[in-house]
């Protein structure tokens, strides 16, 4: 509903409905695929939908961002996704470990940005997801020694800083203690007859790591909590190199960061070619003024129309 109706509504709705309407949308997203997992569905459901995922938290990053000029936002900071509250889980480590997992490494630059929201100015960084993604995206420092959360990601930490042979040993530690280790995260004790907010238990960030380090799981691929078939469709996946990360979505009135076909859900067959610094226009509309969201077609061949 969000997303085919969006245009219909978006002139009509208030900055603090469509911030929380996409934001809404974006956790959905993340749930569904930790159901699809859990129900067994084929791993490349991940490859996918993950692009959507992205595509759709740098929306709701933009209209938090719009909202928070308005008057009712009061000139508080609100970071897009807050790193030390139930967010984090929620959103940030399942965006980052979902986009690993299903070969959407070199997109980490734009999770990391919506990450980067406020969050920085607050002087918040998370020590696990900075060495998830220090290899996709360089510049970004040395990793802090310090998790927002805290436990269990933590824990990982020694995982990292092991030498390959005794890695296996520690994340065997680390998944045999993660449920408990968990005991103040989101994502406990939703199991039972009646909790139907249930989709499963799983220490996605412990597949990412296991990825990342080429870390022999043998040893712990059959532990509970253990995301194996995302591991292994993570090692199967070719190794090409990195394509171009696809330029963000850029509001009316912002140059045009790279020249080729783009669209805006803010009008009906409105995908067209733009040159790079071209500006992008406005949708004439009374209400949405700098709302208008340009966004890079999938397709950029001829006059294909999505």
């Amino acid at each position: 509903m969000i997303t085919t109706d969006l245009p219909k509504y978006r002139d009509k709705a208030k900055p603090g409905g469509l911030m929380t309407s996409t934001r809404r949308r974006l956790w959905d997203v993340l749930n569904w695929l930790s159901l699809q997992y859990s129900a067994g569905a084929p791993v490349e459901a991940f490859a996918e939908v993950w692009p959507h995922a992205l595509v759709w938290a740098e929306e709701y990053a933009g209209f938090q961002e719009a909202y928070l000029q308005t008057p009712d936002a009061n000139g508080r900071v609100m970071p897009h996704v807050y790193l030390k509250g139930n967010e984090y889980w929620i959103v940030a480590l399942r965006l980052v470990c979902f986009g690993l997992l299903s070969g959407h490494a070199a997109q980490m630059p734009r999770v990391m940005a919506i990450l980067d929201f406020a969050n920085v100015e607050l002087g918040i960084r998370d020590g696990l997801l900075e060495r998830l993604v220090a290899p996709f995206a360089p510049g970004r420092g040395t990793p802090p020694d310090t998790a927002t959360r805290h436990l269990p990601y933590r824990k990982l930490f020694k995982v990292f800083d092991a030498t390959p042979e005794k890695r296996p040993t520690l994340m065997t530690k680390y998944l045999d203690e993660w449920y408990h280790a968990s005991r103040r995260e989101p994502y406990t004790d939703l199991h039972g007859e009646s909790d139907v907010s249930f989709y499963g238990y799983w220490a996605w960030e412990a597949a990412a790591v296991t990825w990342l380090l080429e870390i022999d799981d043998s040893s712990y691929r059959d532990m509970p909590f253990y995301p194996r078939d995302l591991a292994d469709f993570a090692r199967n996946l070719p190794a090409t190199p990195a394509t171009p990360s696809v330029p963000p979505p850029t509001y009316a009135g912002q140059p045009c960061p790279r020249a080729g076909y783009w669209f805006t859900l803010a009008q009906h067959g409105s995908r067209r070619q733009f040159a790079q610094d071209e500006v992008f226009p406005e949708i004439p509309s009374e209400t949405s003024k700098g709302l208008t969201l340009w966004q890079w077609a999938d397709n950029q061949i001829g006059d294909h129309v999505p």
